[in-house]
């Protein structure tokens, strides 16, 4: 005769119980990592007694007494006029073991990995995917002022925003009696933002093609600022020459970011 099988169904029942008891220890082990550790510690706590008593070096002074001079050593180092006492230590102590008591659970922490993500999702999708902005340039009708064209761009992100807004202005005017200000030949390499500070790395031709003039070079560090800070979140501007930054471009300091100069700006 045939020995009769046992029951898959019995099989597969055992086999999910087993999962989930594993599931459960593995859990309630990250949740509480001392578990192990104190029940082991009760089954030897005879042999593990034993070996710290039998520890302390040989001036019979015994464990206490290493403790309190180790103590004595941590309280100098922080006040060194001896004023320190055991009161302070054993408050800090206290509010150590609570901070280490409440600190959130697994759980809690995989809710606070998903918020997070949700809300730098939400940022991300809450910045305009276009802005339209003013982009400066020179003219002849107003000599000591630069005046503006609007056009829109792409945006999704501030550092986006940036990257097509020196791209736009580096295209020169659209209208005929407006010049561009920027020296000529002059390309983006790079565009990154930083907080509210802008950072951007031109070519080499942003120097060796500008006039050595006072009102150009103003003219070519704030055509770019104040476009740039048209952009919101973006209130300076960092220059980088292919990867070295330049803290003087004329007589304009340049060793903290450029901000908005409305001298430069028409009036509306």
């Amino acid at each position: 005769m045939k020995k009769k099988g046992s029951n898959p169904i019995l099989k597969f029942t055992i086999i999910i119980i087993l999962i989930a008891v594993a599931g459960f220890l593995i859990f309630y082990t990250i949740d509480n990592p001392g578990f192990w550790k104190n029940k082991f510690s009760s089954i030897f706590d005879g042999d593990e007694s034993g070996e710290t008593i039998a520890s302390p070096d040989d001036t019979g002074e015994g464990q206490s007494g290493n403790t309190a001079g180790e103590g004595s050593v941590t309280l100098e180092d922080i006040d060194e006029d001896g004023t320190g006492d055991s009161a302070e230590a054993g408050a800090d102590y206290e509010e150590g073991s609570e901070d280490s008591s409440s600190s959130p659970s697994i759980w809690q922490k995989i809710i606070d990995f998903f918020r997070r993500n949700e809300n730098s999702e939400a940022g991300e999708e809450s910045y305009p995917g276009k802005l339209e902005l003013n982009f400066y340039f020179s003219s002849l009708e107003e000599e000591k002022k630069l005046v503006s064209e609007k056009r829109t761009i792409i945006a999704g992100s501030s550092e986006t925003a940036v990257r097509n807004a020196v791209t736009e202005l580096l295209k020169g005017p659209e209208k005929s009696y407006h010049f561009p200000v920027v020296p000529a030949g002059t390309e983006l390499i790079d565009a990154e933002t930083n907080k509210n500070i802008a950072e951007i790395d031109l070519s080499q031709e942003f120097l060796n093609e500008s006039l050595d003039s006072r009102i150009l070079d103003e003219y070519i560090i704030y055509s770019i600022v104040n476009t740039l800070t048209e952009i919101p979140e973006i209130e300076g501007v960092i220059f980088y020459i292919e990867g070295i930054r330049i803290k003087v471009y004329g007589n304009i300091d340049l060793s903290i970011p450029a901000i908005r100069n409305k001298e430069y700006l028409e009036e509306q």
